[in-house]
């Protein structure tokens, strides 16, 4: 399938939220045609994007709602459905990006449910903690999965204030556990 594609240096992993501000003509073009065909867009994490930044993976996400900031300016909601590749990218003549995508089936990171670490118990309070001071956040996150510890991580790693390359590199972990050590060593140790 075909969509629009809006690359920003926003980091979000499938079952996210985040909120956008739209102003540009080609981006209120690809939300009004999103709403209207009832579909959804790519979202690409690109950190200092340029036109020959290679765009060929991110999360096709869903608008689920939408309002105006005080300056009149568009703000979408958007929910992350899944991770997708992309391939033959070109642009319209308004500049706008599309892409042919595929759904990554793959899960994020290997993990068996059924092993629930105290690290990742701690996590999760911790989480559920920040959740409960920013209402902004919280009322953003339509679904909440404080007891599934993948979903856990993936909101921690949206949240922290870190580069998009060390994202990069631990949404591509291996495994669960080098996920969860990170987070326990940023979060946890430096308390």
């Amino acid at each position: 399938m075909n969509r629009a594609i809006f690359p920003l240096p926003v980091f979000l992993l499938p079952q996210g939220y985040t909120r956008l501000r739209i102003f540009e003509d080609r981006y209120m073009k690809m939300v009004k045609n999103a709403l209207l065909q009832n579909t959804g867009f790519v979202l690409c994490t690109v950190a200092g994007f340029t036109d020959d930044t290679l765009l060929n993976e991110g999360v096709y996400v869903e608008i689920v709602d939408f309002s105006q900031d005080d300056a009149g300016q568009l703000l979408i909601d958007v929910y992350a459905r899944n991770r997708v590749k992309i391939k033959n990218v070109h642009q319209d003549e308004t500049g706008l990006r599309h892409g042919d995508i595929r759904v990554i089936d793959d899960p994020l990171w290997l993990y068996k449910e059924d092993e629930v670490s105290e690290f990742d118990a701690t996590l999760s309070s911790m989480l559920e903690s920040i959740f409960k001071r920013h209402p902004h956040l919280d009322s953003l996150y339509q679904e909440k999965s404080f007891t599934r510890p993948v979903w856990v991580a993936s909101r921690w790693l949206e949240l922290l204030p870190m580069e998009t390359s060390q994202k990069e590199k631990l949404k591509s972990a291996q495994s669960f556990d080098q996920v969860t050590n990170f987070l326990h060593t940023i979060l946890i140790e430096a308390e």
